[in-house]
């Protein structure tokens, strides 16, 4: 996007079932300096998240067998139970619903995107979100 890499330095997991959209996801990201693990469903990108404690998580919430509801509560009950600092995690999703909005916010993501995902407005948003999350830990 730009000489300055918003994203350098951070760890992000990448959950998303479309494969065209998880490599220009993960690309778009990389492109930004970000370390991605990207994965095609919601049990992988646990392990992963479990086992790397990224500094973010972004997570369509349509996935196949276990949704992004999932990976949120299991991710969130791991960082409360070994005192981890939370990650930064966004919902993707096609559903424009203010319902969608309202339950991943409670089901604890910080923020709600709508897809197609604005490459721009991603990258902004991790950036700003994973540079609070440092400031305050």
């Amino acid at each position: 996007m730009n000489a300055v890499h918003k994203l350098d330095q951070t760890t992000i997991v990448l959950v998303e079932d479309d494969p065209q959209s998880r490599d220009s996801l993960a690309s778009l990201l990389e492109a930004e300096g970000a370390r991605v693990v990207a994965v095609e469903d919601a049990e992988t990108g646990v392990e992963a998240a479990l086992r790397l404690l990224p500094d973010a998580v972004v997570c369509d919430l349509d996935l196949p067998a276990m949704d992004g509801f999932y990976l949120i509560q299991r991710l969130r009950d791991h960082e409360i139970r070994g005192d981890h600092a939370p990650a930064v995690a966004v919902a993707l999703t096609g559903h424009t619903e203010e319902s969608w909005r309202l339950r991943s916010i409670g089901e604890g993501f910080q923020h709600f995107m709508t897809k197609p995902a604005k490459p721009e407005a991603l990258v902004a948003l991790l950036s700003d979100a994973i540079d609070a999350r440092q400031s305050s830990f």
